[in-house]
């Protein structure tokens, strides 16, 4: 059972239980979004609540709308695995629609019928989407399939808007859940995350207090008036310990042998920076990182303080520190064994 002093300092350190509790609440979120949003992607339209396709009208967007097609040329244009043609209606006004592959081939006759040189009659099928603007790049490919001078000619013929049969209209529905699905997972996956890596440091601190007989002793001056406080109370010195709460680190200076900062970068840019503590133990401990209430430049004053403590301290990294470094772990442990 948890005594009182590691108690004290597991509260002070560790995060807040609603953090942990809003992270396992925005896991569930995303997962609902999910549930709710993947089955969407593929849910047609209903039929009945479908509207005749005009392509010139800007009053399609965002609309259900249907077409009865008896022609279907060849794609006319494509991107990766989407593919664009034109279909024509019994009145042979011409349209640019994107249909998947498969639903091409299920209209074989409509693509047969539009390249015969018999003329017989075709049943037209009536094909549902969503409309999409024509873009400047199709159109410039219709209007050099077609020999139009332009793709404003282009779309004076075709009109402004294709007719994706790949859509739904739960495609938008389904697009923003999944959305918001990824950003609650991501939310939650960095707040789990960071609690996870902030209980861990505390338990790792508290065992190492317990270990040298200084849990009481670091309870105890967490609250000194003799404390040092760093940034908005982000750090806390205390005579013999240091406080780092967002870390969930708390050290004894007597513990600590090398002090330095760390810079970790990605692709040239710097994603992080710490300052880091090598122990008597043969330890490297992040101490505090920088952030809100916490810069650089709180690094060097926590380093002045300790140094200023404890004159044999070890500041900055280089080879000569970490071989001096090694030195006083082997010396520490021999002194601990004999």
């Amino acid at each position: 059972m948890e005594n009182d002093s590691a108690k004290r300092l597991r509260d002070y350190l560790a995060p807040a239980s609603w953090r942990t509790m809003l992270g396992f609440i925005l896991l569930a979120a995303s997962v609902i979004a999910f549930v709710v949003g993947i089955p969407l992607m593929s849910k047609e339209g209903d039929p009945s609540k479908a509207i005749e396709f005009y392509p010139a009208e800007k009053e399609m967007k965002n609309k259900y709308v249907y077409l009865d097609v008896t022609g279907l040329t060849d794609a006319v244009a494509s991107r990766d695995t989407e593919m664009w043609y034109v279909a024509v209606d019994r009145e042979m006004y011409g349209y640019v629609v994107k249909m998947p592959t498969s639903q091409f081939l299920s209209m074989k006759d409509h693509n047969d019928w539009w390249y015969s040189d018999e003329e017989y009659d075709i049943a037209p099928t009536r094909i549902y989407g969503m409309p999409n603007k024509i873009t400047d790049e199709l159109a410039d490919v219709i209007a050099d399939v077609f020999d139009y001078g332009s793709k404003e000619e282009a779309r004076d013929v075709f009109g402004i808007y294709y007719l994706d049969c790949t859509e739904s209209p739960y495609g938008t529905i389904s697009g923003i859940l999944m959305f918001l699905g990824f950003i609650l997972l991501l939310t939650s996956l960095v707040l789990l995350i960071m609690n996870g890596s902030r209980n861990s440091a505390v338990k790792r601190c508290i065992k190492r207090l317990d270990t040298l007989g200084l849990t009481a002793a670091a309870a105890e001056q967490l609250d000194s008036p003799l404390n040092e406080i760093i940034g908005d109370d982000v750090t806390r010195i205390s005579p013999d310990f240091i406080y780092c709460r967002r870390q969930g680190t708390v050290l004894a200076l007597s513990d600590i042998l090398w002090l330095y900062g760390h810079i970790q970068r990605y692709n040239g840019a710097i994603v992080a920076q710490t300052l880091r503590a090598g122990t008597k133990a043969n330890k490297e401990q992040i101490v505090c990182q920088t952030e809100k209430g916490l810069g650089t430049e709180a690094f060097d004053q926590i380093m002045q303080i300790l140094s200023a403590r404890n004159p044999d301290l070890l500041l900055g990294y280089s080879l000569e520190n970490l071989n001096a470094y090694g030195d006083m772990v082997k010396a520490e442990k021999a002194r601990s064994q004999s």
